[in-house]
């Protein structure tokens, strides 16, 4: 009797869902099963693979792991295996079962640099270069050792994927000047880059987009202090077809600035713009971004802290403040070490039609004048969801932390408030105001003085509570903990996260008090219980510069 087979586009449709579920070890058996499921199974694999276990299982995870040494070979080989075959079906004449890469929607050199710099690869090293990939074998002399060459390898494996790798939506990686340029013309879908360094972007990059990439929006550079990156990052930026760029981030130190904000004024469309670790240069020309007035997020920080642009330079103070004043549609703001951070924040939040629902300060000084007046200001963005303040706490006059907090207690849509450092003298009246005047609240981070037991009741009324963080000296017993992890909501507050980062000595938990309110908070919420910068950290990793847009 003949078996009915589902037609092809059904069958896709099956495995495309697979692969957003990431059920890998489905696709995997689906690809083995028949060969009518084969090809839509294959093709599914790779079109995900950045999302496979294969793929993002690295050297720290290794360490991390307890397993023994053969375990962690095997995991290794899957990993390299994934590159050789996508490396392989660049080849011709084709030496694998279908060309894997021309289903790429994402290649990440990132990711084939860590491999071929873990401690692992060495021993995998022989089988990973065997014909037909010898030629990608490239390596350099550091003193006595041989090591491998990782810029060399990446931008030589991209030279024969990238050409037929037709579908890619996003390149990222180390990529030497003039390979980009060459690249770009055989990946009309790219959407995105994610460079280590901007010089990739040289030898007429701009024009090459510009001519092919039409879907092309988001560009992420790590760093680029060459001195000619203003000149150059400008020249990208103007090559490009006008209102090209939406997403635009520099992560670590760049020498970018008054050409390359000029030119950015050609994008009205940016709508996230994330400029860090900015020169001397750049703080001066700040007001040259003046026309980029649709940005939603913002995030701005200088790199020393010390630029002074009220008092050295007032006219671009000015234009600073009139230009974030124009941006209407700026709904998430972040400011680092800005000197004249607060002064400016507190002219630009009295401004009618500013409306933000984040805010982010980093690196100021309580005790200023200037940043009474930018607490104060904080009452008109009654909008505002998410509030976190860092900085400076010391000598700071009880008047001022009094105005910080009745300033934040105006603003009753809080749902995350983290206050690091300025918060250093807060005493169980600050936090209790708090506590009181924001019911919304889901993350509280705060530090602080000596805190009671008696506080916990009240932190215990915010019923979407989710997360507890107390820098404070804490000075909690068994009993008080326990009854307010009972008063915690099983269905609301499932997750929630609790964390004493300070704990008075005289109160410290024992390893079994410790474990039991592990347990409960476990039993009550499916929660988690810390009370150290080591489990607060697991708790909350920070995201590395590579992750995908």
């Amino acid at each position: 009797m003949e078996v009915a087979v589902l037609p092809e586009e059904i069958l896709s449709l099956i495995c495309a869902e697979l692969g957003r579920e990431r059920d890998f070890k489905c696709l995997y058996n689906c690809a083995r099963s028949s060969r009518s499921l084969a090809d839509a199974a294959l093709r599914t694999m790779y079109q995900y693979h950045e999302l496979s276990p294969a793929f993002n299982f690295t050297e720290d995870d290794m360490r991390q792991l307890d397993i023994g040494f053969q375990d962690v070979q095997q995991y290794f080989r899957k990993w390299t295996l994934l590159w050789r075959s996508i490396i392989s079906s660049s080849l011709e004449p084709l030496p694998t079962y279908k060309p894997y890469c021309r289903y790429l929607r994402i290649i990440d050199f990132r990711n084939l640099s860590d491999m071929v710099e873990s401690t692992h690869f060495r021993a995998a090293k022989r089988s990973f270069y065997a014909k037909p990939l010898s030629k990608f074998n490239h390596v350099r002399q550091k003193g006595k050792y041989e090591m491998v060459d990782v810029v060399a390898t990446v931008n030589n494996v991209g030279e024969v994927v990238v050409p037929k790798a037709t579908l890619l939506e996003e390149i990222s990686g180390h990529l030497r000047p003039g390979f980009l340029t060459r690249w770009i013309s055989r990946t009309p879908r790219l959407r995105r880059m994610v460079l280590w360094k901007g010089d990739a972007l040289g030898s007429d990059a701009g024009k090459a987009v510009a001519n092919n990439c039409e879907y092309f929006d988001a560009l992420t550079i790590h760093g680029w202090l060459d001195p000619d990156a203003d000149d150059v990052f400008a020249t990208f930026l103007d090559d490009l077809r006008p209102d090209t760029l939406q997403y635009l981030q520099f992560i670590s130190f760049n020498n970018i600035g008054r050409r390359s904000f000029e030119a950015l004024a050609r994008h009205s469309t940016i709508k996230e713009l994330f400029l860090n670790n900015l020169s001397r240069e750049a703080m001066e020309n700040l007001n040259s971004l003046k026309g980029c007035t649709q940005i939603e997020v913002l995030s701005l920080e200088d790199s020393s802290g010390a630029v002074r642009l009220e008092e050295a330079n007032n006219d671009v103070f000015m234009e600073v403040i009139a230009w974030l004043s124009s941006c209407t549609k700026l709904r998430d703001i972040t400011i680092r070490k800005f000197f004249d951070g607060p002064s400016i924040l507190a002219a630009v939040a009295v401004a009618p039609e500013v409306k933000w629902f984040k805010l982010c300060v980093e690196g100021y000084t309580v005790r200023n004048a200037s940043s009474a007046s930018f607490h104060t200001a904080l009452s008109d963005q009654s909008h505002l969801e998410s509030l976190v303040l860092s900085g400076n706490g010391d000598d700071t006059h009880p008047h001022d932390l009094e105005i910080m907090v009745s300033s934040i207690c105006q603003l009753p849509n809080l749902k995350e408030l983290v206050l690091k450092q300025i918060s250093d003298e807060f005493d169980m009246t600050h936090i209790t105001n708090l506590a009181l005047n924001l019911p919304l609240l889901e993350e509280f981070w705060t530090s602080g003085g000596e805190l009671s037991s008696d506080i916990l009741p009240l932190l215990a009324n915010l019923r979407n509570l989710k997360s507890l963080t107390l820098y404070a000296l804490t000075q909690f017993d068994l009993s008080s903990i326990l009854d307010f992890v009972q008063r915690l909501d099983p269905d609301k507050q499932k997750g929630f996260f609790l964390s004493l980062m300070a704990v008075d000595q005289e109160y410290d938990l024992s390893e079994v008090e410790r474990q039991l309110v592990i347990e409960s908070i476990q039993a009550r919420v499916e929660g988690r219980f810390g009370t150290s910068n080591l489990e607060m950290a697991a708790a909350s990793a920070e995201k590395p510069w590579f992750e995908p847009i």
